[in-house]
C-alpha cells in the first residue's frame, strides 16, 4: 500500500487527469453540439467520462494530503 501511495502521490498524475478530462469534455461537447454518436458512445458518456477523470484529480490530491500528513505524524 506505501508504493500505492508514493506512486499516485506524484504531480504528474494530477496533470494527466486534468488534461483527458478536459479533452473528453470538450469531446462531449462537440458531439452534443454536432448531434453525432462516436463509436456508440453518447455526448452524456463522454461528460461521465471526464466527471471520473476530474474525480481522480481529486483523490490524487487527498492521496497527497494523507502522504503530507502521515510524514508529519511520523517525524
Amino acid at each position: 500500500m506505501k508504493r500505492l501511495t508514493e506512486w499516485m502521490t506524484q504531480p504528474a498524475f494530477i496533470w494527466y487527469f486534468g488534461g483527458l478530462g478536459d479533452a473528453l469534455l470538450l469531446v462531449g461537447i462537440v458531439t452534443a453540439a454536432v448531434g453525432l454518436t462516436i463509436g456508440g458512445f453518447l455526448p452524456l458518456y463522454w461528460f461521465l467520462l471526464a466527471l471520473a477523470c476530474y474525480l481522480g484529480m481529486i483523490w490524487v490530491v487527498t492521496m497527497r494530503i494523507l502522504a503530507r500528513l502521515e510524514s508529519k505524524t511520523e517525524s
